[in-house]
């Protein structure tokens, strides 16, 4: 059984990393997956990985923060398939940097990619949700949006932006039968700079002692982008081994 063949799916971000694994996870599972990513041959790789896998995918290349190349975008997927089902968006980007040594450009980028992006996407791909049958919608959000960490100002702002965004979008689309939810994991081994390092340093402050994993984020965003999600919106699940409980 593939509980979301016949969906379709968009995965901003979707060349690398996180945004990479729910593409695979969510072919895997039936859906047509639109890999969206500035990168054009990094997502032909996934793509090319995921019809190997016997899964449907297409790459997209566009910039996010370009109004007009993430419209084009939407306006493609519609003409070609009619619908847009689920909505991932993933693709970001952070500089390390007190409030006082961020630079404007580097402010700007983080708040464009982190935030504008999923604002645009959202502003045209929840259209042809609402057209459809709904649809739901996954943010990839961080723990730094609930909790302040000294040298990540630009993007500490970002990711506390996006859960408000998220319940605005949420309640705004509700009656269109449109979920919109927030995945907030700590720093987990796919991207992490230096892992080794990075277990030390959260084995130091979670309770729970490591680093999260590839798949339990993955597990998360299909769990909001299937049906059993049905009643969950405006919500932000977090996925940091109790960092942000033991710091609220």
């Amino acid at each position: 059984m593939k509980p979301l063949r016949g969906r379709i799916a968009v995965v901003t971000g979707g060349a690398s990393g996180l945004g990479a694994a729910a593409a695979r996870r969510l072919a895997a599972e039936g859906a047509t997956v639109v890999v969206a990513d500035i990168d054009e041959d990094d997502a032909r790789v996934v793509t090319n990985a995921i019809a190997d896998a016997g899964g449907e995918a297409e790459p997209s290349v566009v910039d996010v923060t370009h109004e007009g190349e993430v419209a084009a975008m939407f306006e493609a997927i519609v003409e070609q398939h009619g619908r847009v089902d689920i909505l991932v968006c993933s693709a970001a980007v952070e500089t390390r940097a007190a409030l006082v040594d961020t630079t404007d450009a580097a402010w700007r980028r983080v708040l464009d990619v982190n935030l504008k992006g999923p604002f645009l996407c959202m502003k045209y791909g929840l259209v042809p949700m609402a057209n459809g049958a709904g649809g739901s919608v996954i943010l990839l959000g961080s723990v730094l949006g609930t909790i302040g960490a000294p040298g990540y100002a630009a993007y500490c702002t970002s990711k506390g932006a996006l859960v408000n965004l998220a319940k605005h979008a949420a309640i705004e689309h509700a009656a269109a039968g449109i979920r919109v939810n927030v995945v907030a994991p700590s720093e987990c081994e796919t991207g992490a700079s230096d892992p080794e390092t990075s277990k030390t340093t959260v084995a130091a402050r979670a309770p729970m002692g490591r680093l999260g994993t590839e798949a339990e984020v993955v597990e998360t965003i299909m769990f909001l982008a299937s049906d059993a999600s049905s009643y969950i919106s405006g919500a932000t699940i977090p996925l940091d081994g109790g960092l942000a409980a033991r710091r609220t």
